[in-house]
């Protein structure tokens, strides 16, 4: 088992428990004293686009290499784009603490695509030290 084939294996586990973990965020109650915390202009966008820059990220760094990098980007955008809408979806239809947000999803959007272009730059950096 080469090295790289065992990174791609590690950063796959990290994706899944990475979207498990966000699945999670969004689905549980919220407790509104610990949310005022973080009580900053559009707390609630960044924290979306942070969630979804680092899935995207994740994604990106466990791609099958033998694939086209086009075709890997848009699937990866494609992945995010209706995994965020659906949990915008799940918390329209069935919590009640929460409500779906086409801007979150947004959010969601603009950090997948930050991510993307983040591990790529790491993925080069990383690649030209080897």
């Amino acid at each position: 088992m080469t090295s790289s084939f065992r990174n791609k294996q590690i950063f796959r586990a990290a994706q899944w428990i990475w979207a498990a973990f966000i699945f999670i965020i969004h689905v549980a109650p919220v407790d509104t004293e610990r949310v005022s915390r973080f009580d900053f202009p559009f707390a609630d966008k960044w924290i979306h686009g942070v969630l979804f820059f680092l899935l995207a990220g994740l994604g990106f760094l466990a791609r099958n290499s033998k694939r086209k990098f086009q075709n890997s980007v848009l699937l990866i955008i494609i992945t995010c784009a209706a995994y965020g809408a659906l949990l915008e979806w799940i918390q329209f239809l069935f919590t009640d603490e929460r409500s779906g947000d086409v801007m979150d999803w947004l959010a969601d959007m603009l950090g997948a695509a930050t991510g993307l272009v983040a591990a790529q730059f790491l993925e080069t950096k990383i690649n030209r030290r080897s």
